[in-house]
């Protein structure tokens, strides 16, 4: 990836806003809010029938299409906690990239990672652990990558043409090491007390194996974790400019107790970081600096985008600089409903029909 990108970037001479753009495209991957459900209706009669893999999901034919002639294009943006952390390679954020250079326009689409769905293997689980599927042992993110797309393709009906997937390391290097850290202009105080310390998800807390054995009796979920304060910080962001270093940044977003509005309090979030990240890029000169910064960041990235797909795009990116940006989240405000699977996991399903989620995603592009 460092060669790849090395060789492109001194090659070709980006605008500013093309360079911010992509940039945004692989920050919002890890900064984009994690979506937490906890109503339990009963689920859908249709939560079973998943539909089939889509026969159109296929990689785009560079050799056949001219760039100037090219109507969509769709990435899969994939965030994971990665080595360290407690069910590190499930998918806290899945999100569509979805340009459409005919309307002029870039949609970006949120899945809920609770997702319940039917795996390319018949199993019904959440649609965060597609990407643990791969077959390839020796390549699982890319793999990964893969059966991700095909499950993300599936849930919106958008035929996937690639994917980028980064971890919670490589974002806190970018914020705090690359970029020096950021000033962020929080839209309204961010006050959770029940933030999760890395490493501590399992610590008693002082208590006795008998103590920790009838709390899980008494309690779950957010009430049972509650009763382990030791495993919790405070975060405080107050409404106006903050300074954050990477760890910083990485709870703003993450934070899912801090702020009453829900899912539309972390877009909030997740906007006003992308904001700084942009603001920062154009102080520092990044774009005279490209080839050296993707030199120090590519490693945290994987995708199964290569440079020739690189090169056979740039054509086509150029104009989306004055493309207009549209917010959808695919949540219990719109298509889908929380529930209950067989063995008692908080899961959200589609509240009608799967039929209903693929017309309210075509209809809202």
């Amino acid at each position: 990836m460092k060669a790849l990108f090395n060789t492109f970037l001194n090659k070709i001479n980006l605008n500013k806003k093309i360079f911010l753009i992509i940039a945004g495209l692989l920050v919002i991957t890890i900064s984009a809010a994690i979506t937490y459900f906890f109503a339990r209706p009963k689920p859908s009669s249709d939560s079973e029938n998943f539909p089939e893999v889509l026969s159109a999901q296929t990689e785009l034919d560079i050799s056949q299409t001219p760039p100037e002639d090219l109507k969509t294009l769709t990435v899969l943006l994939l965030g994971y906690g990665g080595a360290g952390h407690q069910g590190g390679f499930l998918t806290d954020v899945i999100q569509l990239v979805h340009i459409n250079f005919q309307k002029a326009q870039i949609s970006l689409i949120s899945v809920p990672r609770d997702l319940w769905v039917k795996l390319p293997s018949g199993k019904q689980a959440k649609i965060n652990t597609a990407f643990t599927l791969g077959e390839n042992p020796n390549q699982p993110i890319a793999s990964g990558g893969q059966v991700a797309k095909q499950m993300a393709s599936n849930v919106t009906s958008i035929p996937i043409d690639y994917f980028v997937a980064v971890d919670f390391v490589g974002f806190k290097r970018l914020i705090g090491e690359e970029l020096d850290g950021l000033e962020v202009n929080v839209p309204e105080t961010l006050d959770d007390p029940w933030y999760p310390i890395q490493g501590e998800e399992l610590n008693p807390c002082g208590m006795t194996p008998q103590e920790v054995a009838d709390l899980t009796t008494q309690y779950s979920g957010f009430e049972l974790e509650k009763q382990f304060e030791c495993r919790y910080k405070h975060l405080y962001f107050k409404k106006g400019l903050v300074e954050m270093e990477g760890g910083d940044a990485l709870g703003y977003v993450r934070s899912r107790h801090g702020s009453a509005g829900g899912d539309f309090s972390r877009s909030q979030r997740q906007h006003a970081l992308l904001k700084a990240i942009s603001d920062k890029l154009w102080s520092i000169e990044a774009l005279e600096k490209a080839p050296e910064f993707f030199e120090k960041t590519a490693k945290h990235f994987t995708t199964d985008i290569d440079l020739e797909i690189i090169k056979y795009l740039i054509p086509a990116l150029k104009a989306t600089g004055d493309f207009e940006t549209k917010n959808m989240v695919l949540s219990t405000e719109n298509v889908f409903t929380t529930s209950r699977s067989s063995t008692g996991q908080s899961i959200v399903v589609p509240k009608t029909s799967w039929s209903a989620v693929h017309q309210f995603v075509q209809s809202n592009l």
